[in-house]
C-alpha cells in the first residue's frame, strides 16, 4: 500500500474513535467500510469503491480535512522547480501544431487547478466524468491520462467559466437597469398623479 494511504488510513482510524458515527457499526465491517468510502465519495465529490481508487492530489485533499479535524498541524508542501522541457509542456501540451517529443503524467498540481476551476463551475468529479464522456468533450479518449488532454480540458473548463462570470456581468447589468427603469416609472407616475390631483383644484 502506497504510504499516503497508509496516512490516510491511520488518520481516519483516530478520527472515528474521536468522532464515532451514529450508526455506530463496528469497525472493521463491511458497513464501517461502506461508511469510509462514502465519507471519502463524498469529500472528493466523486463515488470511489476503494481508497485504492483516489489519485494523488483526492487523498491529500482527505489528509488534510481529517488533520484539520483533528487539530493536527498542516505542513505547506514545497513544489520541486520544472525542468525546462516540462514547464514547456506545461504551456504547449495539447495545442495544435504542437509536436510532443515526450509524454508527461498528469502531475497533483494539474489536478489541483482541475479542482480549482470546477469548485467556479460548481461541478463535482462526477459531473466532469460525465463531461469527458460525451459529444462535446475535449479529449477523444474519454479521461484525462496525460498531460497533453489536462491541458485541453482545462483550456475547455476555463473557457465555460469565463462565458459563466460573462453572463452573470450581464445579468447584473440587466437588473441594474430594470431597477433604474422601474424607479423612473414609478417617479413619472407620481409626478403625473401630481398633476391630475393639481388640475381638479
Amino acid at each position: 500500500m502506497k504510504p499516503q494511504l497508509l496516512v490516510l488510513f491511520s488518520l481516519y482510524r483516530k478520527y472515528i474513535a474521536l468522532f464515532p458515527p451514529a450508526s455506530n457499526v463496528p469497525a472493521g465491517s463491511s458497513e464501517a467500510r461502506s461508511e469510509r468510502l462514502a465519507w471519502a465519495s463524498q469529500n472528493i465529490g466523486r463515488t470511489v469503491s476503494s481508497f485504492n481508487e483516489l489519485r494523488a492530489s483526492e487523498a491529500g485533499r482527505l489528509i488534510k480535512l481529517l488533520k484539520k479535524a483533528l487539530g493536527q498541524e498542516i505542513l505547506a508542501s514545497r513544489r520541486r522547480p520544472l525542468d525546462r522541457e516540462t514547464a514547456l509542456a506545461y504551456g504547449t501540451a495539447g495545442r495544435r501544431g504542437c509536436e510532443e517529443k515526450q509524454i508527461h503524467l498528469v502531475a497533483d498540481e494539474t489536478w489541483k487547478l482541475i479542482d480549482l476551476l470546477l469548485e467556479k463551475l460548481g461541478w463535482t468529479r462526477d459531473r466532469l466524468d460525465r463531461f469527458l464522456r460525451s459529444s462535446k468533450s475535449p479529449v477523444p479518449s474519454g479521461s484525462i491520462r496525460t498531460l497533453s488532454e489536462a491541458n485541453r480540458v482545462i483550456w475547455a473548463l476555463k473557457g465555460m467559466a469565463r462565458r459563466a462570470a460573462g453572463f452573470e456581468r450581464k445579468k447584473d447589468v440587466y437588473h441594474q437597469r430594470y431597477r433604474i427603469r422601474s424607479k423612473q416609472a414609478r417617479s413619472a407616475g407620481r409626478r403625473q398623479i401630481f398633476v391630475q390631483r393639481s388640475l381638479r383644484r
